[in-house]
């Protein structure tokens, strides 16, 4: 079984599941041990409880999706793209499943000679809506090059350690600088700002804060 074969096969038994979805591709990128995230455009920050919002990603996107798309083919010009680098895309010996929000370690070590996501991230639809669910695979991968906040509004750099703080608990801007994360901006990141993770990174907090079942 080739690692599109499998990608393929999860993406029909989960349809037979759950009916139709979006599929996006993403990257837990690293820069100088560093995870990257992007931090979406000020049109798309939100007031919630007289507290300004916004929502942090991994790097990547949806995609329009058949059984011959090369996920890694379109993860790396998605960073050309968004960030203006090259990335290293890189095998992970474990792939776990966020379904509901659990996160359990899936069996696909019969995989071999392809490069597999470190993480898959079910999504459901919001109830009453007509919005698809999202099936997301999340990829890890490092690079040496500065990263560009090109297509959003900052990126931002942050190690395990101040990640594990935003897990369940919104955090400001000026409170992520002080624990130690670093800002690349295109335009002026207020500290009083707060973010929140959304999508995968949400699965990937839940790994490193050892939320797995």
């Amino acid at each position: 079984m080739s690692g599109n074969d499998w990608i393929n096969n999860f993406v029909e038994r989960l349809t037979n599941i759950e009916g139709i979805f979006e599929v996006y591709v993403s990257l837990f990128l690293k820069y100088n041990h560093q995870f990257v995230f992007g931090l979406k455009g000020s049109k798309e920050w939100i007031e919630e409880q007289g507290k300004r919002k916004a929502a942090i990603s991994a790097i990547g996107g949806r995609t329009d999706w058949s059984k011959d798309k090369n996920l890694i083919q379109i993860l790396k010009e998605s960073c050309v793209q968004d960030i203006g680098i090259d990335v290293t895309i890189e095998d992970s010996p474990y792939t776990y499943f966020d379904y509901q929000h659990r996160l359990k370690k899936i069996p696909i070590d019969l995989v071999r000679g392809e490069i597999r996501p470190q993480m898959v991230t079910f999504i459901q639809k919001s109830r009453y809506t007509t919005t698809p669910g999202m099936l997301i695979f999340s990829f890890a991968g490092s690079t040496r090059q500065k990263p560009q906040a090109l297509q959003y509004s900052a990126l931002f750099l942050a190690g395990e350690s101040v990640l594990m703080q935003m897990f369940k608990s919104e955090k400001t801007v000026k409170e992520l600088k002080q624990a130690g994360a670093t800002f690349e901006e295109r335009i002026q990141i207020p500290d009083n700002l707060h973010l929140y993770p959304t999508g995968s990174v949400n699965s990937l907090l839940r790994f490193l804060s050892y939320e797995v079942f």
